[in-house]
């Protein structure tokens, strides 16, 4: 299938479409046809046609309906749809009917209800992969099972009006959306992270955060609680991205947050794995704290030098970076010998 003869289309029938706009070469968005999409606010857009291969497909995510370009024309303009088929079969032998042409089985795009909090924003696994936001993570290697988790925003202060409107953001940035669930699905907090491709180095050095809780009754965030299992190991780092190099893993938001322990986790076996700066006094304190609280903790090996998980991850796969966080998970006397070794690299 053509994606040329699919944008072409796609902008014959644009005039139609309540709010159109391309926001990136592969990536369009509407007000969506099938739905209406909001009878109360005619500005809501949840509507997207994206690239995917060589064919562009239209999700809602406000009605959930997913389907290729014809079937979306021949939802919202038959005529339309009779012309995209003779042009997409025109080389095609004259016996093949154009019904027939178009029976191959449909892409399942999968589509989780998730809270309306989110739903101006688009999840990278939607994005096509020369998005700024896909390009970014996959440069930071972020295993692709998760793009689902992760959103997209060219205009982070809008979107962080609607958590908190007593927020002191200004001014329009995209950025990455990093949502907090809580166990029934609902947002209660949101980091947003820096885009940049202006290489891997510099990228590190200039990435920053911005936490935004919606419930202020939560002491801390945790990120991962709703999709981890308590009843088995759970390990716990830093931040919501190297939490997703592990499996069942959680991350704090500022690793103080150790102090107060969340209720699902309560009963759990916990790995806390606080970064690999033996030189970061903070750092250092809270193995140290966590250490005398008889907690197990990952001191990492003097031969690795990376700073965290996702460190690690651009030259070694997450079973290797397990087993290295196994073989050194240590508690009691044994971590205070290790921790002050560590302390001494």
């Amino acid at each position: 299938m053509s994606a040329f003869i699919d944008k072409k289309f796609i902008n014959m029938v644009s005039p139609t479409l309540r709010n159109f706009k391309w926001k990136q070469a592969e990536l369009a968005n509407c007000s969506c046809p099938v739905c209406g999409d909001s009878a109360k606010k005619k500005t809501k857009a949840r509507g997207y046609f994206y690239q995917k291969s060589n064919r562009f497909f239209y999700k809602c995510h406000n009605c959930g309906a997913g389907m290729n370009i014809y079937n979306f024309l021949k939802t919202v303009s038959p005529s339309l749809c009779r012309e995209y088929a003779l042009e997409q079969f025109k080389d095609e032998r004259e016996d093949v009917g154009v019904e027939d042409m178009f029976t191959f089985k449909e892409e399942k795009l999968k589509f989780k209800k998730k809270d309306r909090l989110l739903e101006d924003l688009i999840s990278l696994a939607d994005l096509p992969n020369k998005h700024t936001a896909v390009k970014f993570a996959n440069m930071r290697k972020i295993p692709k099972q998760y793009f689902r988790l992760l959103y997209y925003t060219d205009d982070f202060t809008t979107f962080a009006d609607k958590l908190d409107e007593n927020n002191t953001l200004f001014g329009k940035e995209e950025r990455l959306v990093i949502p907090f669930f809580n166990s029934h699905g609902d947002v209660v907090g949101v980091q947003g992270r820096v885009l940049t491709m202006a290489g891997e180095e510099k990228a590190r050095e200039t990435l920053r955060y911005i936490t935004i809780k919606g419930d202020k009754s939560i002491d801390s965030l945790w990120y991962g609680l709703w999709r981890i299992n308590p009843n088995k190991r759970v390990y716990v780092v830093e931040g919501p991205i190297d939490s997703l190099f592990l499996d069942n893993c959680v991350a704090m938001v500022g690793a103080s947050s150790y102090k107060s322990i969340p209720s699902r986790l309560m009963n759990s076996e916990l790995v806390f794995i606080m970064d690999n700066e033996p030189r970061n006094p903070q750092v250092a304190s809270y193995n140290e704290e966590l250490i005398k609280m008889g907690k197990k903790v990952c001191i990492w090996p003097e031969e690795l030098k990376e700073k965290d998980l996702n460190d690690i991850a651009y030259r070694m796969s997450t079973r290797k970076i397990k087993k290295i966080i196994d073989n050194n998970t240590v508690e009691g006397l044994e971590a205070e010998l290790k921790y002050r070794q560590w302390r001494k690299v």
